[in-house]
């Protein structure tokens, strides 16, 4: 699949999950999207929940794109026991959609620039969308993505998607968006609506 390919499924709401025995990489649009609000109230009311974790973080800091490459192999490492989702091939497509300036890393390093934790994103237009977290450092993971929705709001982005819902971004505040409203919400962040 090429750059191209991949970018025009982005854009029609559709997102890769790779099944080893599928001949080429399969997409999928739920009929339920996961998203993450970045209006204001909605990052100040998180900043206020995860406060302990934000406290236990203060030195470390937002990078971006400095280290993509880490970042990849950091979230395509599962933990003990988990399977792999970002499989060789979406491996490759990552890396050339970042070549093509489309996917980026959210890093949070330590003053010494060590990866506490680590985000892959596509970016088309104003939406962003959110592919995989991995954190280090205990608690780092959610100071990323305070940070990271920061980062995305500060840029004018509107849409942050994250896909499907696990229980910990339900419990951190995820909005699940019936597939409609999903699309016509990623048409107006891409300019189309």
């Amino acid at each position: 699949m090429d750059v191209a390919e991949a970018v025009a499924l982005y854009a029609a709401g559709w997102f890769p999950m790779d099944d080893e025995d599928a001949a080429e990489l399969p997409w999928y649009a739920a009929g339920q999207r996961a998203v993450l609000p970045l209006d204001t109230e909605f990052r100040e009311g998180l900043r206020r929940r995860l406060r302990r974790d934000l406290r236990a973080c203060s030195g470390l800091r937002l990078t971006v794109d400095r280290d993509y490459r880490a970042v990849l192999d950091l979230c395509a490492t599962p933990p003990d026991g988990a399977d792999v989702w970002i499989s060789p091939r979406l491996k490759r497509l990552y890396r050339a959609l970042h070549r093509a300036g489309v996917a980026h890393s959210f890093e949070l390093r330590t003053p010494d620039g060590e990866l506490a934790a680590g985000i892959l994103g596509v970016v088309l237009g104003r939406a962003a969308m959110l592919e995989s977290m991995r954190r280090v450092r205990p608690k780092a993971g959610n100071a990323l993505l305070v940070a990271t929705l920061d980062h995305l709001a500060e840029r004018g982005l509107v849409l942050c998607d994250i896909q499907l819902p696990t229980p910990h971004t339900l419990r951190l505040g995820a909005e699940l968006l019936p597939r409609a409203e999903y699309e016509r919400r990623l048409a107006s962040a891409l300019g189309r609506g």
